[in-house]
């Protein structure tokens, strides 16, 4: 099967992402992670060429693999990394309306920003209670991917802490073919 009969992702998120490692590890560190990757994903994200619109979802994997592998290895700063990547994808001004947003006004919005952004998969947002709501994706590559699944829901739990939510929690649901994340705050 073909990286793009996965799904294609935006340049932006893999921009996104290099560009938190430039900020977490510098040059030196950015230069270990490219050469971790393999080299058809190295050819494709690292070359001096422009990168096409629409990546395979693949590479953006590859790309985490290779910082999980190497200067992410402990979860603590794995987790920072997830943090700073979600920060690169929102400027100052969606970042202050994320801070007067609650996680029932953003959730609905999930699934049009993941389209935005993904070829493939679909996200559902249901509200649990006041408190709790759970986001759903399926039919993705991250679903079956172990890594992809933690950092899907660290994402989701962080941008929930972006909102008006206090002390989020996330939990990783167990369904074998979608990807579900309860999360709950105070």
């Amino acid at each position: 099967m073909r990286p793009s009969d996965r799904g294609l992702v935006r340049r932006r998120s893999l921009i996104g992402f290099r560009t938190a490692c430039e900020n977490m590890w510098g040059n030196e560190g950015v230069r270990r992670i490219v050469e971790a990757l393999p080299s058809e994903v190295r050819e494709r994200t690292a070359s001096f060429l422009p990168l096409p619109e629409w990546l395979p979802v693949d590479d953006l994997i590859a790309w985490h693999v290779a910082v999980k592998d190497g200067p992410g290895q402990d979860d603590t700063i794995f987790k920072q990394h997830v943090h700073v990547t979600v920060d690169q994808g929102f400027g100052k001004v969606k970042r202050l309306l994320l801070s007067i947003a609650t996680p029932h006004t953003l959730a609905p919005r999930a699934a049009a920003l993941w389209r935005d952004e993904y070829s493939s998969g679909r996200l559902e947002a249901r509200p649990v209670d006041k408190r709790c709501v759970t986001l759903t994706l399926s039919d993705h590559p991250f679903v079956h991917h172990p890594l992809m699944r933690s950092v899907i829901a660290e994402a989701y739990r962080y941008i929930v802490s972006l909102t008006s939510a206090k002390i989020v929690t996330a939990e990783l649901l167990s369904k074998p073919d979608e990807l579900t994340v309860r999360m709950r705050w105070t």
